[in-house]
């Protein structure tokens, strides 16, 4: 069974209008994007294919960054909470469709990560890059802990989707619809760039443990 899970319903219909609607309502909360290097040849494509132009950066978007623990905006935390239980929901359902996978999980126990991002990529930006969302950085998100990643895309466009390289896999951009997948090597994957639509997209990881626990590090370490 593929491990690129799809789910797509009215929750999630209307989950994607509120992050659309919160988007375009709060430029004050809107940063450029993290990018991860050049995109150059063999460098950084796989097999010598960097699936775009020489010297681009890695990526290009616009993001907000929510918290779902920090309720001093209550209107981000609103859409953050939303977010939270939405994809909570869609782990289920994956876990659902494959009860192995939980079994021989760290720990034996999952949660939505509670710190994620909402990217909007202009025509002619995106994840040019193929990378994988696992890594050993010290960050506040504990990316060495990342089970699964997730993807909920607020709009449609036409090839403006995730590929997935190993699977030979497109996950189509439709409004509304939810994809889980692996973290790992096992799933590198890259944007499409649409040079003609804009795409929004929230985003985050789901990691090995339980949320109190993780909560707990984090007030902790400060």
């Amino acid at each position: 069974m593929r491990l690129i899970g799809e789910y797509h319903d009215s929750g999630y219909l209307a989950l994607a209008d509120a992050v659309m609607t919160f988007f375009d309502r709060r430029p004050d909360l809107q940063r450029p994007g993290v990018a991860f290097g050049e995109v150059s040849g063999a460098g950084s494509g796989v097999g010598g294919d960097a699936g775009g132009d020489d010297a681009l950066p890695g990526k290009v978007s616009t993001d907000i960054s929510l918290v779902w623990l920090d309720r001093s905006d209550p209107e981000a935390h609103a859409l953050a909470d939303a977010i939270l239980r939405g994809v909570s929901v869609g782990l289920k359902r994956w876990l659902a469709e494959r009860p192995l996978f939980l079994d021989c999980c760290p720990e034996r126990s999952l949660f939505v990560c509670p710190l994620f991002n909402l990217q909007r990529y202009a025509p002619g930006e995106g994840f040019r890059r193929w990378h994988c969302d696992w890594s050993l950085d010290p960050d506040a998100t504990e990316p060495q802990r990342r089970v699964l990643a997730w993807i909920l895309y607020a709009n449609s466009l036409p090839e403006g989707g995730t590929e997935f390289h190993w699977q030979d896999h497109h996950v189509e951009a439709e409004k509304g619809k939810l994809a889980i997948f692996p973290a790992g090597l096992s799933h590198i994957h890259r944007g499409r760039v649409s040079h003609e639509h804009s795409k929004t997209i929230a985003t985050g990881w789901i990691n090995a443990g339980r949320l109190e626990d993780y909560v707990a590090r984090l007030q902790a370490s400060g």
